[in-house]
């Protein structure tokens, strides 16, 4: 597995299908904080909802690069689908990984923020970065190629199902109340901002977990939600 990781990035890498959404994205950090002072939680808060869109952005890339036959023979390969996958989107993982460590020093290093920043609010701001990243990974991988052969379906899937998990709080408002349990199939990409927004950032405790709680559990389950379909798939 750790072979086809480093198979993956190398194929990705060269085939510059990276620039496109990391450009975007190296962009987006630099026009947000375009002007200064800004607050740090309420800053770092928005970032991550831009890592979790290029997360699935490199996802349903990444998943797209190898051909169906060019699959059937890494999966011979390192011994079986499910290997193979996972390999693959642990490759992705990687990528926004350095997407978050960019969107987490760029400010610090150009002195964008009022002022220094925490080590708690730092590992909290981190942490919501990593985890809309694998959920912007898992809700990509079901509109990838590997599930969705069409682009249109692929692509157009995807960004309706963005645009919805990033409206959800405005849905759940304007929804009646016995149709408001439907919010919880939508993937709870703003489910960290009010916490994140309200928080002083002084003590951890006084933060509420379980939005980020939330997104682990429903990012596991819609992996091996995808994990399953793909296996089943010739």
């Amino acid at each position: 597995m750790k072979t086809l990781i480093k198979y993956s990035l190398h194929d990705y890498l060269r085939s510059h299908k990276y620039f496109p959404p990391v450009s975007t994205f190296i962009i987006l950090i630099v026009v947000f904080y375009s002007y200064k002072p800004n607050p740090i939680s309420d800053s770092y808060a928005v970032t991550a909802i831009i890592t979790y869109i290029i997360s699935a952005w490199l996802c349903i890339s990444v998943l797209s690069l190898d051909t169906s036959v060019e699959r059937q023979l890494m999966i011979l390969q390192v011994g079986g689908r499910k290997r193979y996958y996972l390999s693959k989107l642990i490759s992705v993982l990687l990528l926004a990984l350095l997407l978050t460590l960019y969107a987490f020093i760029y400010p610090i290093i150009f002195g964008m923020f009022d002022e220094s920043v925490s080590i708690t609010i730092g590992l909290v701001s981190i942490i919501n970065h990593i985890f809309l990243s694998i959920l912007g990974i898992s809700v990509a991988s079901l509109f990838s190629k590997i599930i969705t052969e069409n682009v249109i379906n692929s692509y157009g899937g995807l960004v309706l199902t963005i645009i919805f998990s990033l409206a959800a709080i405005g849905v759940y408002n304007v929804m009646p109340p016995y149709f408001r349990n439907i919010v919880w199939i939508i993937p709870p990409a703003t489910s960290t901002q009010t916490p994140l927004i309200n928080w002083n950032g002084e003590n951890i405790l006084d933060l509420s977990f379980f939005p980020f709680i939330w997104i682990i559990i429903y990012s596991f389950l819609i992996l091996i939600l995808f994990l399953s379909i793909a296996k089943r798939l010739k």
